[in-house]
């Protein structure tokens, strides 16, 4: 369809008039194209659909013969998936091209520049080097195609890919663009509509011009400043755009700004860098893990944990000194200045590499209460008794603190501490997960000293003397007051480290009641009753129904069918024991003396969750020694052992 020219009026009409004319006659020779030709048309699509879907590409190839025929297959090979995988292809191309000799008509021409705009990149995914073949023969049949007749060339597609040929076509098209975009200050779609290709940048093409875009401009924006290109990026359909290499140009955006920034980065930044991809600090299973933070390496990851410990130190300062507020308990608040101060001279002195914030339900209401929606730190959670503390694990490369709010000592450590606390597939601890499962871990790793400290007296002075026999020295006047300060030169002097920093060895493996975490609370279960052993419900065979549906069986065959049931039953039940239950059973086989009050406290239970795991899950493989000690039945202390 073809509109008329209006040259008789055009020195009357305004430039707007005669730009929207032209638009409007590139508008229809859009839809006239994407009209094909009618009922002859979809006749031959038909045609050539069957003709690929039953493999016969000698009927596609006499299709090609004719000018429909090519109009039809690339018509098809833009708007059929299926059809594009299967038969787009560099042999099939040159038949195309051959068969139309000298050249495509506009409209096969410009459906293959859409191809190619719309499947850039993936283009090699359907078959190797079919990019650099399409990009061949669109370079070739561009100097072929006649100019339009009508003034208004510029807007003219064909045109515009004549006139840019060299540089719009090639894998480095969309870097280019994008490069032309930034310094023209037009919009990406201006740009694309200036040069005729209106619709042109919704595929691949326009993708990767977009991300080169936001990604140029993201290596220029001030260090540390919000800049209006971050609201552009925050948007899902624009950082989840993909990039290539299996990224996004989410990936690659925040790999430019935390390699950017230093160990220091402004609130803006670090604002952006959460609202893309989450915080960091969750188990690596997470799927928000796997998606945003895996792909940008673990140096990555450390660096913005890195930066994120300030926000953890925050809140638990601000859980402690409010707790002790509203418990009016004046020696929490007398305790807290010194506590303060000592973590922020740490951090002060740039010593803090890592932290990571425990939270009891008490308070993660205070922490909640305080900063409502502002809160973007992840925490782990404390359990049992630990509902009214605030612990944070400090990780200062040289050593590790393990600090609580209140009644909990600060744990001092030499290397990190086991594989509970400093893992962040660990998302909820116990009182003793904390001081003694990750001591004792601790301790068969690395063979080395710890020191726990009750904050009292001169606690700090405890902490520092420690540090400094083990070769670790501190600015000791920033981490105490004046009057602290003094105190601790008129009683110990100036800390001097004597001995070299102590070296670290390799961890040792732990033994198996240390190596796996138990933290899944198994439900009990009430021990099998004994009629329960002949129902239905309880583990059995055919003959095992038969027998007991047999009315003549004697009362021994019926015992004797009990005690084969019961030892399946238990057998059964050893394969469905969780890791938890395994590592209490593995405990007490090798340790058959150990009082259940010492297996409890070692194991990070109380004593009552114990015991009624003996009663529970655990009774078919235990037996009770005395009053305080439970064994492992004879017949399973090889297969726990």
């Amino acid at each position: 369809m073809k509109l008329p020219q209006p040259p008789q009026l055009k020195k009357e009409w305004p430039e707007h008039v005669q730009s929207g004319w032209s638009n409007l006659i590139n508008q229809a020779e859009s839809f006239a194209q994407s009209a094909g030709s009618g009922s002859a048309f979809d006749s031959m699509c038909q045609r050539i659909v069957k003709a690929i879907n039953n493999g016969d590409f000698g009927d596609v190839y006499d299709a090609l013969e004719k000018r429909l025929g090519a109009r039809a297959l690339t018509w098809l090979w833009c708007n059929d998936e299926k059809i594009r995988k299967i038969s787009c292809r560099q042999s099939v191309i040159e038949v195309l091209v051959e068969a139309q000799n000298p050249r495509l008509t506009r409209t096969t021409f410009l459906q293959l520049c859409q191809l190619y705009f719309q499947e850039f990149d993936h283009l090699e995914s359907i078959e190797p080097g079919l990019s650099s073949k399409l990009e061949a023969v669109l370079r070739d049949q561009s100097k072929k195609q006649p100019r339009q007749t009508h003034k208004h060339t510029s807007r003219d597609p064909v045109a515009s890919i004549k006139e840019n040929v060299n540089w719009l076509i090639g894998s480095e098209g969309p870097s280019y663009f994008s490069r032309q975009v930034r310094e023209s200050g037009q919009e990406l779609e201006q740009k694309f509509a200036a040069l005729g290709l209106v619709g042109y940048d919704q595929g691949r093409y326009g993708d990767l011009c977009r991300a080169h875009y936001y990604i140029e401009t993201l290596k220029e924006v001030e260090l540390g400043q919000w800049d209006p290109i971050f609201d552009e990026l925050l948007k899902p359909s624009v950082n989840r755009a993909p990039f290539g290499e299996g990224k996004r140009i989410g990936h690659v955006a925040l790999e430019i700004l935390i390699d950017r920034a230093g160990s220091e980065v402004s609130e803006a930044w670090q604002d952006f860098v959460l609202g893309v991809a989450g915080d960091p600090r969750i188990n690596s299973s997470a799927t928000n893990y796997q998606e945003w933070w895996r792909p940008l390496g673990a140096a990555r990851v450390d660096k913005v944990r890195g930066w994120l410990s300030r926000e953890d130190l925050k809140l638990f300062l601000q859980a402690l000194e409010q707790y002790g507020i509203e418990s009016g308990k004046s020696d929490l608040q007398r305790m807290f200045p010194a506590r303060k101060r000592f973590l922020e001279g740490l951090y002060n002195q740039k010593l803090i590499r890592n932290t990571r914030l425990m939270l009891g339900r008490s308070a993660e209401g205070i922490v909640k209460r305080l900063l409502g929606d502002e809160i973007k730190t992840n925490f782990a959670s404390l359990e049992g008794g630990l509902a009214d503390k605030a612990i944070i694990y400090v990780d200062c490369s040289d050593f590790y603190l393990v600090e609580g709010s209140h009644s909990f000592k600060i744990w001092v450590y030499l290397a990190p501490p086991g594989k509970l606390v400093p893992s962040y597939d660990c998302s909820s601890f116990t009182h003793g997960e904390l001081t003694h499962i990750t001591p004792s871990q601790y301790s068969a790793m690395y063979g080395l000293p710890y020191e726990a400290v009750t904050h009292n007296g001169t606690w700090q002075s405890k902490v520092i003397n420690f540090l400094a026999e083990q070769g670790v020295e501190l600015d000791i006047e920033s981490l105490l007051s004046p009057a602290e300060y003094r105190g601790h030169l008129a009683i110990h002097g100036y800390p001097v480290v004597k001995t070299p920093k102590v070296r670290v060895p390799e961890p040792k493996e732990l033994p198996g009641h240390l190596e796996v975490r138990m933290r899944q609370r198994a439900q009990r279960r009430p021990p099998p009753k004994f009629q329960d052993l002949f129902s239905e419900k309880a583990p059995s065979s055919a003959a095992d129904r038969f027998l007991r549906g047999k009315p003549s069986t004697t009362a021994q065959e019926r015992r004797d069918a009990y005690v084969q049931r019961q030892q399946r039953f238990k057998e059964d039940r050893s394969q469905n024991l969780s890791d938890q239950h395994k590592t209490v059973l593995g405990y007490l086989a090798h340790n058959p003396n150990a009082k259940a009050r010492h297996v409890a406290s070692l194991l990070g239970f109380s004593l009552k969750e114990l015991v009624a795991m003996f009663a529970g899950p655990l009774e078919p493989f235990v037996e009770r020694k005395d009053l305080h000690t439970w064994v492992v039945k004879s017949e399973f202390i090889n297969k726990f052992k």
